[in-house]
């Protein structure tokens, strides 16, 4: 390796998030941790794990335009510690090698990042209550596929395909567990499974689970999952939308009250159904397309201080969760990544769930400067992967370490990052603008 060199790179802001996991260690128990029972011929099977995490924060939505992506830049492989990148092929053979203990070790792999470097497994019980959002994506693929089946996949009605249950710490935009679903299985068993895991691995004891909420949609709204829910302790927002019990509960209402949203209104049901905690609930009505009347649905919280319009709102706060399945399928291909085989799509979730928190946190990181923080703010992982990853500039090496970094300063973001990686590396990268 040379003493000194310059890369040039469109990816220059990358390249310094890289050099600063780098000098993290970041990598190292992902290289010391997960075994892949495949031969080395030029570059080790973990390393090809590592060129396809690159891909995902280089844009590339497959496995494919990693050949476009991080292959042709240098400057990136050489940020992020790698002297080469594999070829597409090459890293879909390294997936499909991958057994239920590889996938077993990058799960443990993923606690330990979040409980290292995440905000939700810190949360402050003490000063405010954590919301946690649960629900389900579908994932179409061939019939051929490990665990697909025709089912309801959204919008593809008649498709075949597997799904995904994600539970996500909305305040943080933190995803704390993911589990893939044959098509046709029951996601309750595994919200039970999750949830146990998690108060096991986050400590979540009785005490805290009352400071908890969780917030479910109509497909969780039943009354057994409810009890269950509810005797764990935790406290609930949530929606019932079977038709015939959303039917009793409407024979004996309150007035009608206006929401936030408009043409939108509830009203206190005033015989409740019972459960095994108090609950105060509500038919909401929202009016269908062209007029042709109202679609009704029980909404129901345990939150006793919360007004009936606040419920509501908060209610349809689980945009948050939807937000985070649309921005993971348009920024990191989390559809487009299909495999055939149950443990390679395993491993390909739990890549894009690393690359996800790679990009919350690292925005976290920049904004400990007030200015970045401000520009910042609102950005989502579309904009950090389009915009903030790619600021061009050139890049200078000396004996294996980045020592400084010149961001072209025709682009927007140029002057912000500037200060946002000058506060991160601390003087020890030179960051400034091209002249």
């Amino acid at each position: 390796m040379a003493k000194s060199s310059k890369l040039p790179s469109g990816r220059a802001s990358l390249c310094a998030l890289g050099e600063y996991l780098r000098r993290l260690q970041f990598f190292a128990p992902l290289r010391e941790q997960v075994k892949i029972p495949q031969k080395t011929v030029k570059y080790r099977p973990v390393d090809k794990l590592l060129d396809a995490l690159m891909s995902m924060l280089c844009g590339a939505k497959t496995i494919a335009q990693s050949n476009v992506t991080v292959r042709v830049d240098a400057a990136v492989q050489r940020a992020f510690g790698r002297q080469g990148c594999a070829e597409q092929s090459t890293i879909a053979r390294t997936l499909q090698a991958c057994t239920a203990e590889t996938v077993s070790q990058l799960e443990g792999l993923s606690w330990y990042y979040l409980k290292r470097y995440g905000q939700a497994p810190h949360h402050r019980f003490t000063e405010q209550r954590l919301w946690v959002d649960i629900d389900v994506t579908p994932l179409p693929i061939g019939a051929k596929a490990d665990g697909s089946e025709r089912t309801w996949m959204g919008r593809c009605r008649s498709k075949t395909g597997r799904k995904v249950l994600r539970v996500t710490a909305s305040d943080y935009r933190e995803v704390l567990h993911e589990t893939l679903l044959r098509g046709k299985a029951s996601a309750l068993p595994a919200l039970k499974a999750a949830l146990r895991e998690l108060e096991a691995r986050l400590h979540w004891t009785r005490a805290r689970r009352t400071q908890i909420v969780l917030r479910l949609d109509g497909g969780f709204g039943t009354t057994a999952t409810l009890n269950w829910l509810l005797s764990r302790g935790y406290q609930l927002v949530g929606k019932i939308s079977n038709s015939a019990r959303v039917r009793t509960l409407r024979q004996q209402l309150g007035p009608w009250q206006p929401t936030s949203s408009p043409g939108r209104e509830l009203a206190t049901v005033l015989q409740p159904h019972r459960f095994c905690r108090t609950t105060r609930q509500w038919i909401i009505r929202t009016p269908k397309d062209k007029g042709r009347g109202y679609q009704y649905a029980v909404l129901l919280t345990t939150l006793a201080e919360l007004a009936p319009t606040a419920v509501a709102d908060a209610y349809d706060g689980r945009a948050s969760i939807e937000a985070s399945f649309c921005q993971d399928k348009q920024a990191l291909g989390m559809v487009k990544r299909r495999q055939r085989q149950w443990e390679a799509q395993q491993i390909v979730l739990l890549l894009t769930r690393l690359a996800h928190h790679l990009l919350v946190w690292a925005k976290r990181w920049l904004s400990r400067e007030p200015a970045t923080r401000r520009r910042l703010r609102g950005y989502g992982l579309v904009r950090l992967l389009q915009e903030v990853a790619t600021v061009p500039g050139v890049l200078c090496w000396q004996h294996g370490w980045l020592v400084s970094i010149q961001f072209d300063p025709l682009h927007p973001l140029a002057r912000v990052l500037q200060h946002g990686f000058a506060a991160l590396f601390r003087e020890h990268v030179v960051v400034r603008c091209l002249r």
